[in-house]
């Protein structure tokens, strides 16, 4: 394998990679910009790494697809860390499920199938971009105004962000101010029933939260 091989599949994953994590950042979700390009880069150089160590060994093709399996297996793990459970509702599928698909796109790359590579990555992110978007329109989407109460604001405020992050909730508005011993946390978004259902019951499991009232 030449050396100018190598570094056009590395460009090309750091491409690909990027892109799909773009989509991911603008939707904030906790696997971005840098972590999908990460997963793609580290993809593509396990299945070079393999071709290369290999080479002249009378390595068979089971042999690289073995170490394929290997890396889709341990980027299961990095995926399951992704998924939270609370109360019965399952959050971060897709999210878990985007970082199995940019470790395949990253063998996809490594193996030079760079055509299939490019209509993966066109295919992945009109799922993810495309039929988002589809999905918001046929689910209807509310305006919700919430008031937390509280005795410590900072790590109060910190939990709700990061729960409105695995939920994909924009705060449209959010304002804080204490009232006696205790910090009022008051926060506007706009999203569909079941996403709020599931933020509020994240919300319940907090302990630092005295009240919460839903306007």
């Amino acid at each position: 394998m030449q050396t100018a091989e190598i570094i056009l599949k590395l460009f090309l994953a750091t491409a690909l990679g990027g892109l799909i994590g773009l989509e991911r950042e603008s939707s904030r979700k906790p696997a971005g910009l840098r972590t999908n390009i990460l997963i793609c880069l580290g993809a593509t150089m396990m299945m070079i790494l393999s071709t290369l160590l290999l080479k002249g060994e009378n390595a068979s093709t089971g042999d690289l697809t073995r170490i394929a399996a290997g890396v889709i297996t341990g980027i299961g793990f990095m995926g399951a860390g992704t998924i939270i459970q609370s109360r019965g509702m399952i959050i971060g599928l897709t999210t878990a499920a985007g970082i199995w698909a940019v470790a395949v796109l990253g063998l996809v790359i490594g193996s030079g199938y760079y055509l299939f590579a490019v209509i993966f990555t066109a295919i992945i992110i009109t799922t993810l971009l495309i039929l988002g978007k589809v999905e918001a329109v046929h689910l209807k989407k509310g305006t919700h105004h919430y008031t937390v109460k509280s005795k410590s604001s900072k790590k109060v405020l910190l939990d709700i962000k990061k729960i409105a992050l695995h939920e994909g909730i924009k705060f449209k508005e959010i304002s804080h101010k204490k009232e006696g011993p205790l910090n009022i946390i008051s926060f506007v978004f706009e999203a569909p029933d079941e996403n709020e259902q599931c933020f509020y019951k994240s919300l319940t499991d907090l302990k630092e939260i005295i009240e919460l009232n839903i306007d």
